[in-house]
């Protein structure tokens, strides 16, 4: 046995054999499970095998090697080979004169787009689940064969690996340039929709898993094209030759996560537009954001990322200060992107942008938490997120969009916009990583507008509120203090709720306010307001039959003991905002030229 414990060893390999082979088969799809085999050439050195701990665009450790089953080396003539353990994801394989494969089942059980889920109906997987890194060797070609066998009828791939030998339902051989390449190209398998347009001369494609019948994906492309047309505009550059949304379709699920020339994500089936259906539904909105939000991605965090990322440091989290940027200014451009492609209306962009602003700003967290911060412990808090999350912590998505909308006005202001200063960082940073440091800030205008410089100190290095209102005052937009919808009667200062017939559970309480100072907090069980038996969905109603300073009763359960509370209801607690456009007649000439110019182009 070789000690390889402390520096990775490396690959002594033979020019011509400068390959890694892996086969993903699909004989036990019905247990959830993939077949894996890896194939190395021969060495005379020992070496070492890694699964990755997490998938880059989510940062949280996921050890993905809990999910594999039965892992054993083979040489190429049968015999078997040792392979022994380093730790929880490496693997130390000795010398072998031969070529070595190793085999296992990876069980695939999370419906998600981070990792495997494979059942009778379909198959998705990303690389940092199924392959393993061969280190010394990241560099060589990685081959890959994608087999039929054992799929149900009519299954098909879709992904963007690159083709080298397929049948026309995609099954057969793909390959990769480099480990990092191979890890960067999702799989989607089964009898999935798959619709096709071009934008900016490129060709996209969109498939769908587990969609209603009548689902309206003509239209879904042309308003696609449109958005993804936009978000190029925007960039002035297109970093890709083909461009894939693998669309999975769930009841509630929801979320995305980004790649080179592709995109997975979960999504539900009922927002989608139907055959003969007109008119932007909220929920149609929010699957154009969040296309447009995992397409700015294929440029903002795929080629412009930060020294963190680089290097493949995938064995622990990779911290960084600047998640802010990566994921804040794209939560307020997706939005901004989707309004300027004309597929929503001035009025529901407002909507959606007061929606990020008063998640930015809702409970206590953003008084304790700075940006930078939440960024850097992305890792252990926003991604590990309790029922207390929201009076600790903030989210650099939502409040970095808010710094990015007030970055954008005030360089407005100024006679700059964000969108130009994004391509001055795209031209300078598509192949150099950003450092730490505030030469991002620099970029951006600090150095040469005082003003930004103030507001970087203030929106990533402190807690102090952010006054976006006379911002968007200048730009017609009127900002009015409102109550949260479901404490705008009375403030109860929780969220009470759930679907249970007998049980109104409490999900979240905010600090200082009317039901934490009876002593309620998050997962109390209450079956009687005032006397009488409550559900979660009676509740809110039932509240609002109380007027401010009244005090009613709760009686419930915590951890099985029947207790009561007495809650004193406050006075609706104005802490989110009502967005809306100041008619024209009511603005000068200089603040509807400022108006026209926002909303008018990237």
């Amino acid at each position: 046995m070789v000690d390889c414990q402390a520096v990775d060893c490396q690959v002594v390999d033979r020019p011509s054999e400068r390959v890694i082979r892996y086969t993903v088969a699909l004989t036990a799809v019905r247990s959830r499970y993939l077949s894996v085999a890896m194939t190395v050439p021969p060495s005379d050195e020992a070496r070492v095998l890694s699964l990755p701990a997490w998938i880059p665009g989510s940062y949280l450790i996921r050890d993905f090697a809990r999910h594999w089953v039965g892992m054993t080396a083979t040489q190429s003539d049968g015999r078997p080979h040792p392979l022994d353990t380093l730790d929880q994801h490496r693997w130390t394989l000795p010398p072998s004169a031969l070529p070595v494969t190793i085999h296992a089942l990876v069980y695939g059980n999370d419906y998600s787009v981070r990792t495997t889920h494979v059942d009778s109906s379909h198959a998705f997987f990303n690389g940092t689940s199924v392959f393993l890194r061969l280190h010394g060797a990241e560099d060589w070609r990685h081959e890959v064969q994608i087999e039929a066998a054992g799929a149900p009828l009519g299954w098909k791939v879709a992904t963007t690996l690159p083709a080298q030998v397929v049948d026309a339902a995609g099954f057969g051989g793909y390959a990769a340039e480099s480990y990092e390449a191979l890890i960067d190209y999702p799989v989607e398998m089964g009898a999935w929709e798959s619709v096709e347009w071009l934008a900016g001369g490129v060709p996209h494609r969109l498939v769908a898993s587990n969609a209603h019948p009548r689902t309206d994906f003509a239209r879904i492309a042309a308003d696609l094209a449109v958005v993804c047309a936009t978000v190029q505009r925007f960039w002035g550059a297109v970093p890709f030759d083909g461009y894939l949304f693998l669309l999975s379709l769930d009841a509630k699920g929801f979320g995305g996560l980004e790649h080179r020339d592709s995109t997975a994500l979960i999504f539900p089936r009922e927002d989608l537009p139907r055959l003969g259906e007109t008119g932007v539904s909220a929920g149609y909105q929010r699957l154009l954001a969040l296309c447009a939000h995992e397409y700015f991605h294929a440029w903002l965090v795929k080629r412009i990322r930060p020294t963190a990322f680089t290097g493949l440091p995938l064995a622990a989290p990779a911290t960084t200060r600047l998640l802010w940027l990566f994921e804040g200014f794209t939560s307020y451009f997706d939005d901004y992107l989707v309004a300027q492609s004309g597929k929503i209306t001035p009025a529901a962009y407002l909507t959606a942008l007061a929606d990020t602003l008063n998640r930015a700003v809702r409970g206590k967290g953003w008084t304790r938490q700075t940006l930078e911060e939440s960024s850097f412990y992305a890792w252990t808090r926003f991604y590990q997120q309790d029922e207390n999350a929201v009076n600790a912590i903030v989210s650099y998505y939502t409040r970095g969009g808010l710094l990015a909308l007030m970055l954008d006005l005030t360089l407005r202001l100024a006679g700059e916009d964000l969108p130009a200063r994004m391509r001055r960082l795209w031209q300078q940073h598509q192949q150099e990583p950003i450092p730490p440091g505030a030469a991002i800030e620099s970029l951006l205008g600090a150095q040469e507008h005082p003003a930004v410089a103030v507001l970087f100190d203030l929106g990533l290095r402190s807690t102090e509120p952010l006054a976006f209102a006379p911002l968007l005052a200048q730009f017609g937009v009127a900002c009015v203090p409102v109550a949260e919808a479901a404490q705008a009667a009375v403030d109860m200062g929780a969220v009470i709720g759930g679907d249970e017939p007998r049980v109104a559970r409490v999900q979240l309480v905010f600090e200082d306010r009317p039901a934490a100072r009876a002593g309620l907090v998050a997962g109390d069980e209450l079956i009687a307001l005032d006397g009488f038996a409550v559900s979660g969905a009676e509740f809110g109603a039932r509240l609002r039959r109380h007027q401010p300073g009244d005090s009613v009763t709760l009686d419930g359960f915590r951890q099985g003991r029947l207790m009561r509370w007495v809650v004193r209801l406050g006075e609706p607690v104005l802490n989110q905002w009502q967005l809306s456009w100041i008619e024209d007649a009511a603005l000068d000439a200089e603040t509807q030229a400022r108006r026209a110019a926002w909303l008018g182009g990237a």
